[in-house]
C-alpha cells in the first residue's frame, strides 16, 4: 500500500543547500576539514611562520642592509682624496732656505775708492736674524732728500762687483755685497745731483725697504748711478 507524503504549506520540502541540489552534506564537510588540516600543517600549530611572514612583509625595505654577526662586513666608504699640497711661500728658495726679509737685514754703505773716472761704494746687507737666509739678484737703490722726496732716478743695473747672478746664503751676522758706481765729480764738470740725505734699498725680491742715513760721501754725478748684483764678498 502506497503512502502519500504531505509537503509543507508551500508545497516544497525544506532542507540545506546540499539537499536542495541533491548533494550529500558530508562531501562539503570533508573538503573543509582537509583544507584546514593542510593550512595547519603549513603554518604550524602556533601560526609562527605566518606571523614571521607578516612581520617581514610589514618591515620597511632598504637598498643595502649592513651585515651583522659573522657575515662579511660592509666595505668602508672610500676616503676623501688627500688635500693638495699648499703653494710654497713667496720667500721660499731652492734648498729650503728662506729669502732674507727686511726685518732681518741691516743696510750700510762703505766707500770703496775711485778708479779712472768712476767712484765705487760697497752696499752691504747684513743678516741680523737667527737663521740663515738667501739673497738673489740686484737690489733696488734710490736716494732721498731730507723731506723724503726722491733725488734723481733709481740706480740702473750693471754687472759690476763680485756677484755672479747666483744666490748668496747668509748665516747670521754675514753680509751680502753689491757694488754701487757713479761718475767722478771731476770728470763731469760739476754736473751732479743735489745732495741726498737717505739711501733707500729694496733687497732682492722684496717689496719692503731698508734705509741708512750714512751715505759715505756718495754724490751722484754725470747722471751715472748703477748697482750690481749681490755677491758673497766685498769688491
Amino acid at each position: 500500500m502506497s503512502h502519500t507524503h504531505r509537503r509543507d504549506g508551500h508545497g516544497r520540502r525544506r532542507g540545506g543547500p546540499d539537499q536542495a541540489r541533491g548533494r550529500p552534506p558530508g562531501v562539503w564537510g570533508a573538503a573543509l576539514a582537509l583544507a584546514c588540516a593542510a593550512a595547519l600543517t603549513a603554518c604550524g600549530p602556533d601560526g609562527g611562520d605566518a606571523d614571521a611572514a607578516g612581520a617581514a612583509s610589514d618591515a620597511p625595505t632598504s637598498p643595502a642592509a649592513t651585515p651583522t654577526g659573522t657575515g662579511t662586513p660592509a666595505e668602508p666608504a672610500p676616503s676623501s682624496p688627500p688635500p693638495t699640497s699648499a703653494a710654497p711661500s713667496a720667500s721660499a728658495k731652492p734648498g729650503g732656505i728662506a729669502r732674507c726679509e727686511t726685518d732681518g737685514l741691516a743696510l750700510s754703505l762703505v766707500a770703496n775708492g775711485q778708479e779712472m773716472n768712476s767712484k765705487y761704494f760697497d752696499l752691504r746687507l747684513t743678516n741680523t736674524g737667527s737663521e740663515p737666509c738667501d739673497l738673489l739678484g740686484h737690489p733696488g737703490v734710490s736716494l732721498l732728500d731730507a723731506g723724503g722726496k726722491r733725488v734723481g732716478e733709481p740706480a740702473t743695473r750693471s754687472q759690476d762687483g763680485t756677484g755672479d747672478g747666483g744666490a748668496v746664503r747668509l748665516r747670521p751676522g754675514q753680509a751680502a755685497h753689491a757694488t754701487v758706481k757713479t761718475a767722478g765729480e771731476g770728470v763731469t764738470d760739476g754736473r751732479c745731483w743735489p745732495e741726498a740725505a737717505t739711501l733707500l734699498v729694496y733687497p732682492p725680491g722684496s717689496k719692503q725697504t731698508v734705509t741708512t742715513a750714512d751715505l759715505a760721501g756718495l754724490k751722484v754725478c754725470g747722471d751715472s748711478f748703477q748697482v750690481g748684483p749681490v755677491g758673497d764678498r766685498a769688491p
